[in-house]
């Protein structure tokens, strides 16, 4: 078991809980595209929904099983890293306010434009895009690529002519996107 959940760094075990909390919320997110794409496709196989049920499980108990294993080690006492925590937390619900608004506002400009269907690939381009300041916020650079890829992957969708298809494509993006940037942080904090 110990493979799986790696050591904790007594030094950064702060750090190594914000990771943790960042590969949850990513693991959800994923989720939530995940489903969203597959509930609304009329040809997706039987196994489409349990498969995603089973990753979903998988990495969220993962997640879950090492922020678990953080809670035995102690935390070293660094104001210095408090501070820049909280400097840190600012900025996130700052970016986040900010994505939130602007999905609201361009969901409610496109359904009163009659272009509803758009709303997914606008809201998934706004969420690749909240990525990039927070990689500099986080000084995690693995979430430029996060962003990066979230924004060609649902660009790249929106050259499919069908809109169902497209649709799929740009929720199966997202939520890939999501699933490996949070299977990839946590195969980071496994090392730490």
């Amino acid at each position: 078991m110990s493979l799986l959940l790696g050591k904790v760094d007594e030094t950064n075990v702060a750090r190594t809980r914000g990771i943790l909390s960042g590969a949850t919320v990513l693991g959800a997110g994923g989720a939530a595209w995940c489903f969203a794409a597959l509930l609304n496709w009329n040809a997706r196989s039987a196994w489409a929904i349990p498969g995603a049920m089973v990753a979903t499980i998988a990495l969220l108990g993962l997640c879950a099983a090492r922020l678990l294993a953080t809670r035995r080690t102690r935390s070293a006492d660094d104001p210095a890293a408090s501070a820049a925590g909280k400097r840190a937390g600012i900025w996130f619900g700052i970016i986040f306010g900010a994505e939130a608004a602007l999905i609201a506002i361009s969901s409610v400009l496109l359904a009163r434009g009659g272009l509803g269907l758009w709303i997914p690939a606008t809201a998934a381009l706004i969420v690749g895009i909240h990525f990039l300041p927070l990689a500099r916020v986080f000084a995690a650079p693995i979430y430029y690529g996060t962003g990066i890829f979230s924004v060609l992957g649902v660009l790249a969708c929106l050259l499919i002519p069908d809109m169902a298809l497209r649709l799929l494509c740009v929720g199966l993006v997202m939520a890939a996107v999501l699933w490996v940037t949070s299977w990839l942080l946590l195969w980071r904090t496994r090392l730490g």
